[in-house]
């Protein structure tokens, strides 16, 4: 069970598989609880029914943008997400915000950018959630927060 407002990071690789998935829903959300087979897309449905408080970056915006982009998606959806992200984040007590980014000796150095944007103080997320190994491999806790899949995530939140 996650309480309300508990602080979440989302990893750039929930968003992309929301959106670019061949199951993605975008523009419109699953149902609340979710009912996909698209674990990242009932995440993101989850930050707008008021659960906890959704925290992204310019960093995260930029290389959501840049891989839309480069998988074909257009200027004009790819400017729609970006918008959509923050306002998820807005909508849910959350915010967008740019992070001192911090060498954590991980090994993949974007990797940095979604730890730092966690520890950031203002954030102190309770939660990342990721589908990325150099993430998950530093064990379900990592300094005092959760490193969950969207699915696993996904579970906590609708157990309650």
């Amino acid at each position: 069970m996650i309480q309300p407002g508990t602080p979440v990071v989302f990893d750039i690789n929930v968003y992309l598989d929301y959106i670019l998935a061949g199951d993605g829903s975008w523009p419109l959300l699953p149902e609340i609880p979710p009912t996909t087979d698209n674990a990242a897309a009932d995440a993101v449905s989850l930050a707008f029914a008021g659960t906890f408080r959704l925290y992204a970056s310019p960093h995260i915006l930029r290389n959501v943008a840049r891989v839309m982009m480069a998988a074909g998606q257009s200027s004009r959806t790819t400017v729609r997400f970006a918008e959509a992200i923050a306002e998820m984040c807005a909508f849910s007590g959350g915010a967008v915000l740019d992070p001192d980014v911090r060498d954590r000796a991980i090994g993949d150095h974007e990797d940095n950018h979604i730890l730092s944007l966690a520890a950031d103080p203002s954030v102190d997320a309770l939660i990342v959630v990721s589908r990325d190994r150099h993430l998950l491999d530093l064990g379900p806790a990592w300094n005092g927060r959760l490193m969950m899949t969207p699915r696993d995530f996904v579970r906590r939140v609708v157990s309650r």
